[in-house]
């Protein structure tokens, strides 16, 4: 029968666990209310203590690069963490649409400059995006997008308008889906 890592994997578990033994504050246990409010997050006690060690040791975005402050672990890493944070009643702290759609994206197609400027805070948790996709009339519908982007060179020249925008009221940064190609429907809009 293969043995397929089970000692790394044990070893790896039992850091995890030592490390939330010693990180985690109990008064958090099943308290995942506080992450999924798009309220801003309290800057001081408990959740600010949490949230400041999990950005540090990049378990928030567990496999995203390390070169990055992400925590770097494999997929089966990951999971093993996520057990161990949910054996306990501990969860995720750093999320959002940094983590869910923009950082992603940008790990992807950015250039290495966009990365070390946008990444490491999205990892620590210290800036909020938010989507910039509604739009006056259109809604959500991408077919009808009107805002352009236009290529000056040295960066994009955005015109239109966005609205309805979830959590836009918390957040440092947007990111925003315009048309850079007017000729193609759905094939011209750009991220």
């Amino acid at each position: 029968m293969a043995d397929f890592g089970a000692q790394d994997n044990a070893a790896f578990r039992a850091e995890v666990r030592d490390w939330l033994e010693a990180n985690f504050p109990p008064s958090l246990k099943n308290r995942h209310d506080i992450a999924a409010s798009e309220a801003p997050v309290p800057v001081e006690g408990d959740y600010a203590i949490w949230k400041t060690r999990m950005g540090e040791k990049g378990w928030g975005v567990p496999t995203w690069p390390a070169a990055y402050g992400g925590g770097g672990l494999s997929a089966a890493d990951a999971r093993i963490l996520r057990e161990e944070m949910s054996r306990i009643g501990a969860w995720n702290p750093i999320g959002g649409m940094g983590v869910m759609m923009f950082g992603p994206t940008l790990l992807e197609y950015g250039t290495e400059e966009q990365k070390q400027r946008h990444i490491p805070p999205i990892v620590r948790g210290e800036l909020r995006w938010c989507q910039g996709y509604s739009e006056p009339g259109a809604g959500s519908d991408l077919a009808s997008l009107q805002t352009r982007a236009e290529d000056t060179g040295d960066h994009f020249l955005v015109n239109g308008q966005k609205i309805w925008t979830s959590g836009a009221q918390y957040a440092d940064w947007c990111f925003c889906l315009v048309r850079t190609d007017a000729s193609r429907k759905h094939e011209g809009i750009s991220f």
